[in-house]
């Protein structure tokens, strides 16, 4: 293998650890909402009703993050399988090819570099983590509600 070659399948080993990571992490994010709801439901308060709704937004965005995040990580592991044999260019090449015959990417978005896409991975992983910590302190704050009211 050579070194471009090799340095192509680390990043998207990169991409890939990413996108398992922000998957789990989105997965977290729903645990915590359903947690949020039933303690809504059990402490029957105002405050906890809007903490539970607070949630349930919280889980509806996390979840189109899970569906990008669950897609991204199909594609990018048929770019590796493909860039063994159509190396780096080909396979992104014929990944924009699919994504604009999809509609999924506008044709100004088609030809950037894999570092690009694999910093737009790191940016999904972030907002999953940004809406976790903020669906579990919602979740504690509706728990110590609970507990000093």
């Amino acid at each position: 293998m050579n070194r471009p070659l090799a340095a192509t399948h680390l990043k998207l080993s990169a991409a890939l650890g990413l996108l398992d990571a922000a998957f789990f992490i989105a997965l977290l994010t729903h645990v915590a909402a359903w947690v949020g709801v039933g303690l809504a439901f059990t402490l029957l308060s105002w405050a906890s009703v809007a903490m539970s709704v607070a949630s349930v937004v919280i889980a509806i965005v996390a979840l189109w993050l899970l569906i990008r995040v669950t897609i991204d990580r199909r594609l990018f592991a048929a770019l590796s399988h493909m860039t063994g044999t159509s190396g780096e260019a080909g396979g992104l090449e014929a990944l924009d090819q699919a994504l604009l015959e999809l509609g999924w990417i506008d044709r100004k978005k088609a030809g950037r570099p894999l570092d690009e896409r694999v910093r737009g991975v790191t940016k999904l992983l972030r907002q999953s983590v940004a809406l976790a910590v903020l669906q579990l302190l919602i979740v504690a704050a509706t728990a110590s509600h609970g507990a000093f009211f």
